[in-house]
Formats: structure tokens, sequence, C-alpha cells
């Protein structure tokens, strides 16, 4: 008889325990439902302007202008001399004024020159950290600017950046 008593606590608790595990699920879909509502409606109470888009749909006054030189492929150098790495960089100048652009056509070759000797005279460590990149383009608009004499140059964007 003893036995019987076991199993009917068994089967009586089970009953329970399944309600249990059932209210819990649903309190957790409950809880999962209303802070998906609430964070819904505090996205839709702040929706970004058009004029907060980067791009051609956002404002057209905050894009930069910009002047495309080269892509460079050059030899970085090693401990002794030019390495076995190579750079191979897209430069975009940002000029402060679009008027500009005949100056620097006209210093072009120059530009081309001293962009790949600042280039070439880099080292794979020099340019591994993004502290090294920024050193980079600080060094690109102070030379372009010393060419074009005038500070025409007031950013210097990387389209492409590869050391291999």
């Amino acid at each position: 008889m003893p036995e019987a008593d076991v199993n009917e606590k068994k089967s009586s608790r089970r009953p329970a325990v399944i309600i249990g595990i059932a209210v819990i699920l649903l309190l957790l879909a409950g809880g999962g439902f209303v802070g998906w509502i609430m964070l819904e409606s505090k996205i839709s109470d702040n929706p970004m302007s058009s004029d907060d888009l980067p791009g051609p749909g956002g404002n057209l006054d905050a894009a930069p202008n910009t002047y495309a030189l080269n892509t460079y492929i050059v030899n970085l150098m090693g401990n002794s001399g030019m390495s076995n790495r190579y750079l191979k960089v897209g430069v975009l100048l940002g000029i402060s004024d679009l008027k500009m652009i005949p100056l620097i056509e006209k210093y072009k070759p120059l530009l081309d020159d001293a962009a790949l000797i600042l280039l070439s005279s880099k080292t794979y460590n020099d340019l591994a950290t993004v502290e090294g990149k920024i050193v980079l383009k600080q060094e690109f608009i102070s030379r372009v600017n010393q060419i074009l004499g005038t500070n025409v140059v007031n950013k210097i964007y990387f389209s492409e950046f590869v050391v291999q």
C-alpha cells in the first residue's frame, strides 16, 4: 500500500508542475510583447526627419566637396629598405571651395609625386593602427596645401586602403 500512496502523490503533483510552467511561459511571452510594444511606440514618437539622413535624401548642403586623386600602389618601407608589403590607397581631397578645382588640376602631377613619396616612406607598422592612418591624413593635408600654396584641402578621405 505505501507504494500506491507515493504514485498517487507523484501523479497529483504532475498537473501542478505543468500548470506552473505554462503560467511562467505566458508571463514571459506577455512581458516580451509589452516590451516590444513599448519599444515600437518609443521609436515612432521620435522619427528621424529627412534632413537627419545622410546621402541623397538628406541635407545636401552638408555633403563635402571632394576632388578624387588617383589610386596609388606603392611598396612600403621595411627595416632595410623596401619590403615585400604593398599599399593600395584611393585618395579624395576634401576641399573648402569647388572654385579651387582648376588650381588642384594644374598641380596634379606634383600632388601625385608628393603622394607617392609620402606613401612609400611608410612602414606596415606606421599604417597598422587607426592613429597611424590619422597621422598619414594630416601629413597628406600638409603636403598638398604646401604645394598649392594655400589651405584649400581641409580633409583627406580614403576610398580604398589595402595593405598586403
